[in-house]
């Protein structure tokens, strides 16, 4: 009687850690054509933008609040007016940030460069946004990222 061998095995040969490799040089912008006068125009938006934000982060400075203001839940309600005003104030903060780095950029000549892809930022979304820093692939892909890890 003869006895079928078994073909041995094949050991799966050990994949090797992939070499690190450099970090991808980023393209050089292409080049976004945006006139002088929508440029003027847009400047002008955020330089109103940025007088509103300002404004809104006057008026929304929380009073100072002293020890004998009530009750208990009186204490508790003015600390969660207070914590409230900072989550406003760091989202304005955010925002002003965002208004004046679009300015600067406008001024050094690389306003409307996605600042991933370094391609031009859509029309349509500058209009909406003039601070926005990516276009809507590169931001949508970025927020996908954020919910995907948030999951």
């Amino acid at each position: 009687m003869t006895t079928k061998s078994k073909p041995a095995k094949k050991k799966a040969a050990k994949k090797a850690a992939p070499k690190p490799s450099a970090p991808k040089a980023l393209k050089a912008p292409k080049e976004v054509s945006i006139s002088k006068r929508d440029l003027d125009a847009i400047r002008k938006k955020l330089s109103e933008q940025r007088s509103d934000v300002l404004e809104a982060m006057r008026r929304n400075r929380a009073p100072e609040v002293t020890s004998d203001t009530g009750d208990e839940a009186d204490q508790a309600q003015a600390a969660m007016d207070r914590d409230l005003q900072f989550e406003l104030s760091d989202t304005e903060r955010n925002t002003l940030d965002q208004i004046e780095g679009a300015i600067r950029k406008i001024d050094k000549g690389t306003y409307g460069a996605c600042e991933q892809c370094r391609q031009p930022i859509e029309t349509l979304r500058i209009r909406a946004l003039p601070f926005a820093r990516y276009c809507i692939r590169c931001q949508s892909g970025s927020e996908r990222a954020v919910t995907a890890t948030q999951a």
